[in-house]
């Protein structure tokens, strides 16, 4: 399928032309106005790319007859008309878009009878909202009534802020949400949770979930709203939503630019960090659903949809007509795509993000993680179990060594030792628990902030550890990258010497660990062998 992406080398367009480049079955074309840009990203990609400007030359490109799907992405969506759609219609040509306004999503089944003449699908929304909310009510239906809902999307405070985007929401704060009695954009203060990464503030905004979920799952009552992960600027833009709300200013749109600009000058104070929460209420059960992303991959969530209803329309699927996207994706399609692509992004239902996946390890090693033993994925994969066999244990070898593993309770030597090991789930981080011949070592592996790809951080106390996790030959090997303790970073000379390897023999999982000091030596090594029953 010939795919045209709209805005394809915008924050949200390039992440999606990213998924699409490498599936064989798609033939892409990135389009944007910046003829720089797009020649550089389709380089990049290995795809092709044209420079236009699509309200003015969009009838033109698809009268070649060399696309048969558009993507548009050259948003926002706010205010604007559905002349892309039409000339998709016109052209017969299937469209997508990733809209998340109100009015334009639900607006766009005005558009279904051309749509079916031409035989195309137009489908609007086919990112976070109403998508991904949507798959995730349909799933819970599955198992129950839901009566209430109640989600907030909360991005970290590294996300990318196009200044058009920035203007556009700025543009609605404080103004009355239609069809929402007493509820205006950025009112209606809440907090909500996120597995391991706390509380946030969310405010309603003026999403077209309130009104299709009633029209199409019968649920009357849902907010929808969104947060910024710094409270100062939360809480500072809801004060400001009072000027437009008693009528003293008309529009916040104008101070757009100086807004930005103090955003960004407090971006370090936030993380790479953010997700969604949905909660869902009936009176027999509450169902709560998570989704973290990490590692400045929260930008692609928006994407995933579109990604995935663009392949599922490569492989054969008959939608016709036009409509927002709802039925059209399941969660486990969307999910699919974040797994396919190896992003640090996890989903699952309950509240303390116990049943987060995938796991901690494959999102952190991305494709790299099939590439381990089998017992390796079996290990990291298990999720909450308990394992155990056998070790052998060198001690220290100086005076100072043995009283500094006396003093962090490190095993003590042994050529013969039991060794078990629990593993925990908890906000999309592991605990680790360590029990060889008495002594136990507990440990917190996670994904840190601003991390690139392939590390986890992993916790002993006060004490946080860089690693760099590689895998080759099927062996799973750990490198010391950076230290800190309570939050500081400690200068090289002071890092421990830490060597841990992971491998197979004979079915199982085998382990072998080395920790020393420089000027102390070795302060132990353990290595052995583990299997889950």
């Amino acid at each position: 399928m010939r795919v045209l992406v709209l805005g394809g080398t915008g924050v949200f367009g390039s992440r999606l032309c990213r998924l699409l480049a490498t599936d064989p079955g798609i033939a892409l074309t990135i389009a944007a106005r910046d003829r720089a840009a797009v020649d550089a990203l389709a380089r990049e990609l290995g795809v092709e790319g044209r420079a236009f400007d699509w309200r003015r030359h969009l009838d033109r490109v698809l009268g070649e007859g060399a696309h048969d799907l558009v993507v548009h992405i050259a948003g926002p969506f706010q205010g604007q008309d559905y002349a892309a759609a039409e000339l998709c219609i016109r052209h017969g040509v299937h469209y997508v878009d990733l809209a998340d306004d109100s009015v334009f999503v639900r607006g766009i089944d005005r558009l279904a009878e051309a749509a079916l003449k031409a035989n195309v699908l137009v489908c609007s929304g086919a990112s976070t909202v109403p998508a991904i909310t949507g798959a995730v009510v349909e799933e819970a239906l599955k198992t129950g009534p839901v009566e209430r809902v109640a989600f907030g999307i909360m991005p970290g405070n590294d996300a990318p802020r196009g200044p058009a985007l920035v203007a556009a929401i700025l543009g609605g704060v404080g103004r009355p949400i239609a069809e929402q009695p007493g509820r205006h954009v950025w009112s209606d203060l809440r907090r909500m949770r996120l597995p391991g990464l706390g509380r946030r503030w969310v405010a309603a905004c003026d999403l077209p979930e309130p009104v299709l979920f009633a029209q199409r799952f019968g649920i009357r009552d849902t907010y929808a709203g969104a947060g910024m992960e710094l409270s100062i600027l939360h809480v500072g833009l809801w004060s400001l939503t009072w000027l437009v709300r008693g009528r003293l200013l008309r529009s916040l749109a104008p101070a757009a630019p100086l807004l930005a600009r103090i955003a960004d000058r407090l971006r370090f104070l936030g993380t790479d960090r953010g997700g969604l929460r949905m909660e869902l209420h009936a009176e027999s059960q509450d169902r709560v659903w998570c989704l973290i992303a990490e590692g400045g991959d929260g930008p692609f969530v928006p994407v995933t949809p579109a990604a995935a209803l663009v392949r599922k329309l490569v492989r054969g699927a008959s939608f016709r007509g036009a409509m927002p996207c709802l039925g059209l994706l399941t969660l486990a399609e969307i999910e699919a795509e974040w797994r396919q692509a190896g992003l640090r992004i996890a989903a699952g239902w309950g509240e303390g993000g116990v049943d987060l996946r995938p796991s901690l390890y494959r999102r952190a090693l991305g494709p790299a993680y099939d590439r381990q033993s089998r017992a390796g994925q079996a290990l990291h994969d298990a999720g909450p179990s308990h394992w155990q066999g056998r070790c052998a244990v060198a001690g220290a070898e100086t005076a100072a060594g043995r009283f500094l593993a006396w003093l962090f309770q490190l095993p003590t030597a042994t050529e013969d030792a039991a060794v078990a090991v629990e593993f925990e789930t908890s906000g999309g981080g592991e605990v680790w628990t360590r029990r060889i011949g008495g002594r136990a070592m507990q440990s917190r592996q996670f994904i840190g902030v601003r991390k690139p790809p392939g590390w986890i951080v992993e916790r002993f106390g006060v004490l946080d550890f860089d690693l760099e996790v590689r895998v080759a030959e099927q062996r799973l090997a750990l490198t010391m990258c950076g230290m800190r303790c309570c939050g500081l970073p400690l200068p090289r000379k002071l890092w421990p010497a830490i060597e841990a390897s992971e491998s197979e023999q004979e079915g199982r999982f085998r382990f072998d660990v080395q920790v020393g000091l420089p000027l102390v030596g070795r302060l132990v090594r353990y290595r052995g062998w583990l299997t889950d029953r």
